[in-house]
């Protein structure tokens, strides 16, 4: 039996001088649960308009990395990113970290 419990999500963003000598830069979601969550990402909490590349993997049964790649020039105009884990055995679980520099 899967435990019912809530994933932990952890949350990494470029660091500044990365965003400042990159022209693109990823952030990385790292999603530990029982379950094959679906992973999404929030843009100052909205759905990324434009076609943003996401990469989701899942390395074990315990754990799935999603990397948003995203232009340094839309990174800078940016006040909050947040990581979104779903699945239909727990509640949605979401991290938000502040990338306003």
């Amino acid at each position: 039996a899967f435990p019912s419990s809530t994933p932990s999500l952890h949350l990494e963003t470029p660091r500044f001088r990365t965003v400042m000598t990159q022209t693109e830069v990823t952030a990385t979601c790292l999603v530990h649960s029982a379950y094959d969550a679906k992973v999404s990402w929030l843009l100052d909490g909205k759905d990324p308009t434009s076609r943003t590349p996401v990469n989701q993997a899942s390395s074990t049964t315990q754990s799935i990395s999603s990397n948003l790649t995203l232009p340094s020039s839309q990174w800078k105009t940016l006040n909050t990113i947040t990581c979104r884990a779903e699945h239909h055995c727990f509640n949605s679980t979401e991290k938000t970290s502040n990338v306003k520099g």
